[in-house]
């Protein structure tokens, strides 16, 4: 069964009558409140926290809860703080999360005390507030600051829980304890996790948020900085259910209950961070509670008690789901969906574990979904160990495990095996056959190739294969494109500027773009030796002969030598080749030349320009986009006898570097991101200037800084639809996910303009307009590969409501093309590339709607078909079948009267775009009889809902 998903809210009922509608919406119930860090390091855990966040409120509408809940979310940041944004709906809270984006940041500390006073403020009485950041508090030293967050705990009774992923220097400086402090005196907790531990944490939260306050009583809490401690406390109520929580490392937790006996201790949640267990039907009396720790921990005691206020009919338990359980009780009974399986009791649906990594404990291989439960499976050569660990089988430790023939070797790999003839036989390891070439009829300069009974005599020195294959170089580290040798069979020679002969010493792992290089451990031959066999070594793990295979050599006349390989043990291995060796005295690039300088040959810079000085280098800037590149020539640091490997870069975890030696460059690439390691953003009426500056610090051995350059980088964009709206403060924009059968996922995202270039976004949380203001929408593709596909309108209308299936509909744009009854409907772009626009004048709805919300059913079409962009000459297109995906925004609230010619419009929203145009009076007069006669008339026709 899966023990990290019991879903803690019960039904509750006394009769048949289920219906939801009769839930009490007094029923006082948790309310839920993020404090969120929207820094630019926190761009991975807010990733993280939006999909914990979508399964846990998914779960706690499984579970149907009591009553109305209050979900509000606050953003910090630095130096800003307090954006608020709160609401009832689930669906809307879940899109707070999805516009979330970490940006700016930097610096470490962070303002997580004034953030929080705004969530204290905001949030309703006897809220759980949790906090997500990765960094110490900046103003824990505001001491009426903390004051007034002291009396705001007091006030509102509200629990404050730390998530923290990270801090700035110690767990022990004040700045950092006085989220233990804050902790303590809320009746909360401080985990201190890594990012993917998050969706364990939030179990405690399903436990909490699933059921009514008035059921939950606060039994014992404490903050400890003991290791050791014993603690009683007593259970006064009929619980139904005693929770025990800890935070921090606890080595050992033993519960007994009244008279000593063992409660019945159910493990949810055990880690290094803290623990959740789970008591059923708890004894009432005196417990005892002994906890060994390696470090300072809270510890605490939940009562909950099952109550009857959600339903006040009356049942039996032949109303459970035949997947849930059911539990008597004087008055009432409950019904609980089993381990694996959520809902409200009545109807309980299996728990997919495997969906979300926190639900199963599949360390290695995978995760097979069961009905209630799931199966750890491990891949092929590999079987189950201890914690659903996979352990490699010896396929060669019995015969009923391998293929291989009795008079053969059987060689076990990790994960594999090998059949290999034994001396004197020649085969494919299963089947093998004498050897005639075991007696040396070639001699030891030739090598004898076996032809059935008879054998020919070849020379690998003119009979062999010839690798020009740069990415060898033992300079060269892992990318993208991961090398594995285990095609290479036969006799091959390295040439080209990668080196021309394997390294004899252990490569570094990653190194020679593969996981494990592959080295020899032995010198190379001359001449007179012949041909010789070595061992090539796979350096993985920290073992520089992890894996190992056997090579021949023959060095040959000309100087050089060629290989014999026998393909690499398992993938992903890769002989490498040591860049120190050429194939003479000048192995030059492209872009150097060989020239006779201080008494050698040596490769210099073709453009024959003098580096005498640091200042003397020229990083040139290439513009992506959303990669800045900025990169240095190899060959003018090795005029000032410098490697890239003597580089270090001020604050280098913010970049990302490329060793390219096809192109001979070393260059830094930085994300196009105000804000993130130092970037800034400037812009104009027409472009953007992005500017990042940086400093090279030149380290030779022994940690001795040479010298240091000093440089900034800057791009220039010109602005469009997408660069306006990175560059504004506070866009009005929604998004969708796109799916496609060929790139894959795309984002689509839709933005409300008040120009026709679509520059200039509208900015706040709504849009307040006068009827007849031209509005213009831009819809644009983001994902991998954009290009490559058109965006495209199918439908676009206008609801009252944000419901899409709104019976009242308004077409702007039907099957591809602008509705006819409409002249002031422009469509700028639609199937033509990744961007779509259109426009069109407010207008208003009868029967006295004051807002309007826009929806677009989109779909992405692959450019190449050519059936992408909609003709709209007849009066009617074929209907589409693609699959479609809806956006939404809005809501757009009408004011009836138009500004006078003199007056500036204004909007709810600010933004420092020109005010939006206004038609003609004369114009608007018409225009407004004719949609409120159309409005109705489409109403009486019912076509509002496209029929």
């Amino acid at each position: 069964m899966a023990m990290h998903i019991l879903l803690a809210l019960p039904i509750l009922f006394l009769a048949s009558d289920r219906s939801h509608a009769q839930v009490s919406p007094t029923i006082g119930t948790h309310s839920l409140t993020y404090l969120v860090d929207t820094t630019g390091s926190m761009y991975y855990n807010i990733q993280q926290l939006k999909l914990v966040n979508d399964w846990l409120l998914d779960q706690i509408v499984a579970q149907l809860p009591c009553g109305d809940r209050n979900y509000t979310m606050v953003e910090f940041n630095d130096p800003t703080f307090g954006q608020v944004h709160t609401t009832n709906s689930i669906e809307k809270f879940k899109s707070f999360f999805h516009d979330l984006y970490a940006y700016d940041g930097g610096d470490c500390p962070e303002l997580v005390m004034n953030g929080l006073k705004v969530a204290l403020e905001t949030s309703p009485p006897g809220s759980i507030i949790l906090v997500l950041t990765d960094a110490s508090s900046k103003d824990y030293t505001d001491t009426e600051l903390i004051n007034n967050i002291r009396s705001l705990i007091n006030t509102k009774q509200s629990q404050v829980l730390f998530l923290t992923t990270g801090h700035c220097w110690d767990l022990n400086e004040p700045s950092f304890l006085i989220y233990r402090d804050i902790a303590s005196q809320s009746y909360g907790h401080v985990f201190q996790i890594s990012i993917l531990d998050m969706g364990r944490i939030f179990n405690y939260l399903d436990f909490t948020l699933s059921r009514p306050i008035n059921s939950i009583v606060k039994v014992f809490y404490k903050y400890y900085d003991d290791l050791n401690h014993c603690d009683n406390f007593t259970a006064t109520d009929d619980f139904t259910t005693l929770l025990v929580i800890t935070d921090g490392p606890i080595t050992s937790i033993t519960i007994a209950g009244p008279d000593a006996k063992d409660p019945n201790l159910k493990t949810i949640v055990s880690e290094s961070w803290g623990s959740l267990y789970e008591i059923k039907k708890p004894a009432k009396g005196s417990w005892k509670i002994c906890v060994v720790s390696s470090r300072t921990h809270a510890v605490q005691v939940e009562g909950l008690t099952a109550t009857n206020d959600c339903n006040p009919v009356n049942t039996s338990c032949e109303d459970c789901d035949p997947n849930a359980i059911c539990e008597e009780y004087p008055e009432f009974f409950q019904c609980i969906c089993k381990d694996g399986f959520k809902g409200d009791g009545l109807s309980c649906s299996d728990v997919n574990e495997c969906d979300y990594h926190w639900l199963n404990n599949c360390t290695d291989g995978y995760c097979e979904n069961t009905i209630g439960s799931y199966f750890c499976r491990c891949p092929d050569g590999y079987t189950r160990g201890t914690g659903n660990t996979c352990v490699d089988i010896d396929e060669c430790s019995s015969s009923h495990l391998n293929k291989c023939h009795p008079s053969e070797i059987c060689i076990n790999y990790d994960g594999s095996y090998m059949c290999q003839c034994p001396p004197g036989v020649i085969g494919d390891g299963f089947g093998c056959q004498p050897d005639p070439c075991s007696k040396g009829v070639c001699g030891s300069n030739m090598e004898c190739i076996p032809n059935d009974s008879s054998y020919s005599c070849s020379d690998p020195c003119v009979n062999h294969t010839v690798l020009d294959e740069p990415w060898r170089s033992t300079c060269s580290d892992l990318y993208e494109n991961i090398r594995c040798d285990s095609d290479k069979v036969g006799w091959y020679r390295f040439i080209g500027r990668g080196g021309v002969r394997m390294p004899q010493y252990c490569v570094k792992e990653k190194s020679c773009n593969t996981e494990a290089p592959m080295w020899l451990n032995g010198s190379h031959p001359i001449p007179a030796d012949g041909i010789v066999s070595r061992q090539a070594c796979a350096h993985w793990a920290g073992d520089c002969c992890h894996w190992s295979s056997t090579v021949q050599i023959k060095a040959c006349p000309g100087g050089y030598h060629v290989y014999k390989l026998n393909r690499t043990p398992t993938c992903s291995l890769a002989y490498c080749t040591d860049a120190r060796s050429h194939n003479d005295d000048c192995s030059c690039t492209e872009d150097e030349e060989c020239r006779f300088v201080s008494r050698s040959y040596g490769c210099y810079c073709k453009d024959n320009r003098t580096i005498s000085s640091f200042k003397d280098l020229t990083p040139s800037v290439s513009c992506g986009v959303k990669i800045m590149k900025t990169t240095l020539r190899k060959c003018q640091l090795r005029a000032l006898k410098l490697e890239h490997t003597y580089i270090y870069l001020m604050n280098s975890h913010c970049y990302t570097f490329l060793n390219d030696n096809t192109t001979n460059t070393y260059s830094v690439l930085s994300t196009l991101q105000a804000g993130n390691c130092g970037t800034t953003l400037t812009t104009n009426r027409t472009h953007a200037f992005y500017k990042t500056s940086f400093e090279f610090l030149f380290i030779l051995y022994g940690g001795i800084i040479r010298d240091k350059l000093i440089t900034t980088s800057t791009c220039i964009y010109p602005l469009d639809m997408r660069l306006s709206l990175i560059t504004a403060v506070n866009p009005i924009i929604s998004t969708t996910n796109i799916s496609t059968n060929g790139t894959g996922e795309f984002k689509a995202h839709m933005a409300v303009f008040n120009s026709s270039d679509c520059k200039y976004p509208y900015e706040g949380t709504e849009i307040t307009l006068y009827t007849h203001t031209v509005i213009y929408i831009g819809v644009f593709l983001d994902g991998p590969d954009p290009s490559q596909y058109a965006l495209v309108l199918k439908n676009c209308y206008a609801t009252p409501s944000s419901n899409p299936d709104d019976p009242i509909k308004y077409y702007i744009i039907k099957n591809r093309c602008p509705v006819r009854y409409d002249d002031t409907v422009k469509v700028q772009k639609n199937g033509l590339t990744s961007e779509a626009q259109f426009s069109f004048e407010v207008f208003a709805f009868a029967l006295d709607y004051k807002q309007v919300y826009l929806h677009c059913e989109v779909y992405a079409c692959l450019s190449s078909t050519g059936n992408c962009a909609p003709t709209c000459k007849s009066r009617a297109m074929d209907e589409m079948t693609e699959d479609t995906f809806n956006i939404k925004i809005g809501p757009f609230i009408r004011q009836d009267e138009a500004p006078a010619p003199a007056a500036t419009s204004t909007t709810k929203s600010t933004t420092s775009a020109p005010a939006p145009t206004t038609t003609s009076s004369a114009a608007s007069g018409k225009h407004s009889s004719w949609a409120v006669t159309v409005l109705l008339m489409f109403i009486s026709l019912d076509l509002f809902s496209g029929k």
